[in-house]
């Protein structure tokens, strides 16, 4: 149902003035406006993200209760403050949430200070993936029916595989098969840990020289822990290895068997991109994608460093 940026921004207002929340009538901003969600900011500390689609809604809806239940962490998440329920002009609510200080990460801020970078994202998801609290289990789906955290987000299904086969050549199609196979024969059997499920430089913050915070919770689940580590690659791969070889050495993890499980955890997170550009006809999007499958195809045949 599309939604209209003026009418969107007068319904959370108005919703804002019916709920216990303390709102003074700052101005209600649009900050974005996605495919699947609009997020807008209430004065300076406050963003409420509004679900465009009812996958958007079921996922934030899901997003809040994580946050909700995740433990004390090393560094910052978002708190939810609050809720808006649905109605003809949010169809789907909206979820409030106090805005995280901090700038977004980027290579010259990992490289600055390259230690102190290191040590606080290796705590951090080290902490994230030893929690072992049940309540957050239970959101994050490790008591659901089969075998919890290999849905759609991790298994390999056949319109996405078939897709990618098709639209590579020679070689790259002879890589990508035998990686299909072998990424196969790991998911069936891998350890399952909680996840972030979208670790990358562009959601995290840095305030004071210093790591600060974790945004965009929307893929947490319970998955295999090389779907966090597989996204920090974009900082390069002389930090990204740094950043593996740490937490293989805080988590008492094999290097050379973490390693090879990020580079198949890799492919497949560059996968989701054929998967979304598919499902919304997105020639464009497609073709990107498909170049970051090729890119990760590459490093999945280079051995470790």
């Amino acid at each position: 149902m599309p939604l209209d940026p003026e009418a969107t921004r007068e319904a959370v207002a108005s919703s804002l003035e019916d709920l216990p929340f303390p709102w003074s009538g700052e101005p209600v901003e649009t900050v974005g406006w996605g495919f699947s969600n609009v997020v807008l900011r209430v004065g300076a500390d406050v963003l409420v993200r509004v679900p465009r689609t009812p996958e958007a809604g079921d996922r934030s809806t899901h997003t809040a209760e994580v946050l909700r239940r995740l433990p004390p962490l090393p560094l910052a998440v978002p708190e939810v403050l609050g809720t808006l329920p649905a109605g003809p002009r949010l169809p789907f609510g909206a979820v409030l949430l106090r805005r995280l200080p901090g700038a977004v990460v980027d290579d010259d801020a990992a490289r600055a200070d390259r230690e102190a970078f290191t040590g606080d994202l290796t705590a951090f998801v080290s902490a994230l993936h030893g929690c072992g609290d049940e309540p957050l289990l239970g959101v994050l789906g490790a008591h659901g029916a089969g075998r919890p955290g290999v849905d759609a987000l991790d298994a390999l299904d056949a319109g996405t595989a078939a897709a990618a086969a098709d639209r590579l050549t020679g070689r790259e199609r002879q890589v990508f098969e035998r990686w299909a196979t072998a990424y196969r024969r790991w998911l069936a059997g891998v350890e399952l840990v909680p996840v972030h499920g979208d670790l990358w430089p562009g959601n995290l913050l840095r305030a004071a020289g210093r790591l600060s915070g974790v945004l965009d919770w929307d893929e947490a689940r319970v998955a295999p822990r090389a779907v966090d580590l597989c996204g920090l690659r974009y900082l390069g791969r002389d930090v990204a290895e740094e950043l593996v070889r740490a937490y293989a050495a805080r988590n008492s993890c094999d290097y050379e068997v973490l390693h090879e499980e990020i580079r198949l955890a890799a492919v497949r997170r560059e996968l989701r991109g054929v998967t979304w550009s598919l499902r919304h006809d997105d020639p464009g999007e497609l073709e990107e994608s498909l170049d970051k499958v090729r890119r990760s195809l590459h490093e999945f045949l280079l051995p470790p460093a």
